[in-house]
């Protein structure tokens, strides 16, 4: 289908003048009054364009201070203290990108996105979500996996942060996934969703996975409590909705992280003396006993936690 117009009493002098330029570009009249008709309305499409690129980059901006002011512990950040954090001169231009009135350049919004903790694709493009989780799959190596619950993951845009909050989160559903939340020193965290269930709705594999993270939370209690290092390990138990959310990437992790659903499920469930003591959810006694059997016929385990029993918290290296 063809887009006619049809423009009547159009002055004299302005047709005259039209039928000069089709000449002069060697076209049609009607050809010039084509890409006249282009040249007026075209830079109305470049400016809303513009327009709504800035409106989006405004509406995360504010998005993103409001999700980091929910999960803040402390004062509140306002758009001054980003600007001073970034080293903008002038509070004003940064409120004018929250505003929508100007837009703020990549690499200013890669500062915010390093200073917030934030992804900075998000930030800039709309892209992945403001706090993207990440698959880890845990080293069956109690050793290693704790090496890296307690390390800031390299991968993160400020890989000299150091963790101070170890967050282990079990899913409260008859499934009960394991999900790991590092917080930072400067406040920032990373999100991990793990293979592993913490509930007897698993195979052999799941067993072994299971049995190995046991061992893997005895060891991490033991440098908790012994290491001195500053590093505090919280347990939790999370609806499903709250896991939903975390899972999703949208909303600031601190946030789903309260008070009521701490659990010191993480201390108990490997510890012969406190887990007949306790009843966490449907099953725990159950499940229990069901990897104590599993530890104790796996040879290897077995001197691994044997290890860690008798005063290790570090993997002893082999000599050549």
């Amino acid at each position: 289908m063809f887009n006619k117009i049809a423009i009547r009493n159009i002055p004299s002098q302005i047709f005259r003048t039209l039928e000069a330029l089709a000449d002069l570009h060697d076209r049609s009249t009607e050809a010039e009054a084509r890409q006249a008709l282009r040249a007026w309305v075209e830079p109305s499409f470049v400016q809303e364009s513009r327009n709504t690129r800035r409106k989006g980059v405004a509406e995360r901006l504010n998005r993103m201070l409001t999700q980091v002011n929910a999960g803040r512990r402390g004062a509140k950040l306002t758009t001054s203290h980003i600007a001073e954090a970034i080293k903008e001169e002038r509070v004003e231009d940064v409120e004018d990108w929250f505003l929508g009135n100007k837009e703020p350049s990549f690499s200013q919004l890669s500062a915010i996105a390093k200073f917030l903790g934030v992804d900075p694709d998000w930030l800039k493009h709309g892209d992945k979500a403001l706090y993207p989780p990440t698959y880890e799959r845990f080293s069956e190596n109690p050793f290693e996996a704790v090496d890296w619950l307690l390390s800031w993951s390299p991968a993160a845009a400020a890989s000299d942060s150091k963790v101070k909050l170890l967050h282990l989160i079990r899913a409260d559903n008859p499934t009960g996934g394991l999900y790991i939340v590092k917080e930072s020193d400067e406040g920032h965290f990373q999100t991990f969703c793990t293979s592993i269930h913490v509930s007897e709705e698993i195979g052999a594999g799941g067993e072994a996975s299971l049995a190995a993270l046991f061992v893997t939370l005895e060891l991490l209690y033991k440098r908790y409590t012994k290491s001195g290092n500053g590093i505090m390990v919280l347990g939790y138990q999370l609806r499903p909705d709250d896991i939903a959310q975390l899972t999703n990437g949208n909303t600031h992790p601190g946030s789903l992280l309260k008070d009521g659903s701490r659990s010191m499920w993480w201390e108990d469930i490997w510890d012969s003396a406190m887990a007949p003591k306790h009843n966490y959810w449907p099953g725990w006694k159950s499940l229990y006993e069901r990897i104590e059997r599993v530890i104790s016929a796996r040879t290897h385990l077995n001197e691994l936690r044997s290890q860690i029993r008798q005063g290790a918290v570090t993997m002893a290296r082999s000599d050549g």
